[in-house]
């Protein structure tokens, strides 16, 4: 027995990085995914990994209404009535208060808040009859802030206050339906690559001789925590902010 079995997830950004982990993880303990990916091409080709009937993959603009409704749509008609939602897509554009374009301080709130507005609306629309498990990335800048990184910083706090917010609708409704917020720490993903200006398949270790010093978190250790939160292990657990960045939050040098 899978951990998810017959659950049917929604992954957004499934086609790379934590997305891809998390569809396949959720597909190998026994949910059936719907990834999404504005990336139709890498979403097809990680719904091909999964193979044998547990995926089909779907081209997502998260920031677009009509898009979720038609996702949502599409994934009730192929597996059944949606048991989870898991809000990973989003964009990292480097710049500082003075340098940043306004149209890139849009993109950032379009996609990193409408989006994950839009998905967790959608969610409670999909699962307020049955019940379910929503989870939202955000990010421990969400709580530092950043000089660099300040529209995403800002996307994040916003991401994890509407975390909170869709419990207390939940509650207040009477609806079944978790939803926590996973703050990690830089991830070795294609997104975070991109902004270091490496290939995709570098393998960056920055460890330092204590066993929690300094490194990059790892795509499947994201989705073990994915899974966890959308199984029935994490019944309990709704509205928390969990921390996935190998204490690097509490270093001094931070």
């Amino acid at each position: 027995m899978g951990r998810v079995d017959n659950r049917v997830v929604v992954v957004t950004g499934g086609g790379s990085g934590c997305g891809r982990e998390d569809s396949i993880l959720l597909a190998k303990e026994g949910a059936k995914v719907i990834v999404t990916d504005i990336d139709h091409e890498a979403a097809m080709a990680v719904a091909a990994e999964i193979g044998g009937g547990k995926a089909i993959a779907l081209q997502h603009n998260i920031s677009k209404d009509e898009d979720w409704v038609r996702v949502m749509k599409t994934g009730q008609d192929a597996f059944g009535p949606i048991n989870g939602v898991v809000n990973n897509a989003g964009v990292l554009l480097m710049g500082d208060f003075e340098s940043m374009p306004f149209a890139d301080w849009q993109r950032t709130q379009e996609t990193n808040v409408t989006g994950y507005y839009l998905g967790c609306k959608h969610a409670i629309l999909a699962m307020k009859e049955h019940g379910g498990a929503i989870v939202n990335m955000a990010s421990i800048l969400s709580t530092l802030g950043s000089a660099n990184y300040f529209a995403y910083a800002a996307s994040k706090a916003a991401v994890a206050s509407l975390t909170g917010s869709v419990v207390a609708h939940c509650k207040q409704a009477g609806y079944k339906i978790r939803c926590n917020a996973i703050q990690p720490d830089g991830i070795l993903t294609p997104m975070v690559l991109k902004q270091m200006n490496l290939p995709r398949d570098t393998d960056l270790k920055m460890i330092k001789d204590s066993p929690m010093g300094y490194r990059f978190c790892y795509p499947h250790e994201v989705a073990n925590l994915v899974l966890f939160l959308i199984s029935d292990e994490a019944a309990s657990i709704s509205n928390a902010r969990i921390s996935i960045d190998n204490g690097n939050y509490a270093l001094s040098e931070f």
